[in-house]
């Protein structure tokens, strides 16, 4: 009796493990035939990495199945013309969120970051670190009310606020993000 039982649970065992493992399969085959989804986009953005050596600490950030943005996320904050020269030391820049899609990428973090965008050659005539001026129907639909507001003639960096973009003055310290941009 005692073997006949045996042999029931490890036959039981082995058919869990059977189905276990199709299970298994079903999942990762569906994944890869669907892509991310806005939904799994994180995990993806946490373990997908945009190349090796000086850019393994840069992950992929997709938007509508779409890879869209290689960045890295400093944990240390710093001032906007330091992280500026760090990313240009990485071979990169600060990072552009120069659409609506693109910034919903940033509104997944908590605090200020700075950001590729300034307006130090001209003021009010807010430039993208990839040349490309701010562009909008209306300028204030990217920034927080009552920004862009150049408080004391001094705040000449943008920092994203929540949502929206504000402007402060570039020797504040706030964490940043780097821009490896696709096909480099």
């Amino acid at each position: 009796m005692a073997s006949s039982l045996l042999v029931f649970v490890l036959a039981d065992e082995k058919m869990f493990l059977s189905i276990l493992v199709l299970i298994l399969c079903v999942t990762v085959v569906g994944a890869q035939m669907i892509g991310p989804t806005p939904a799994m986009d994180k995990y993806y953005s946490e373990y997908d990495t945009c190349g090796r050596g000086n850019f393994s600490d840069f992950r992929l950030q997709w938007l509508e199945h779409t890879p869209t943005m290689c960045l890295m996320w400093s944990n240390w904050p710093s001032t906007y013309i330091k992280a500026k020269e760090y990313c240009k030391r990485r071979g990169t820049r600060l990072g552009v969120f120069n659409t609506w899609d693109k910034m919903r990428i940033l509104q997944r973090r908590n605090g200020l970051i700075y950001i590729g965008l300034d307006d130090l050659k001209t003021e009010g005539q807010f430039i993208w670190h990839n040349g490309e001026q701010l562009k909008s129907p209306n300028i204030n639909d990217f920034f927080h009310k009552n920004e862009p507001s150049n408080s004391k003639g001094i705040e000449d960096c943008v920092v994203l606020k929540g949502s929206y973009l504000s402007d402060v003055p570039c020797n504040m310290i706030f964490l940043f993000v780097c821009e490896l941009e696709l096909g480099s």
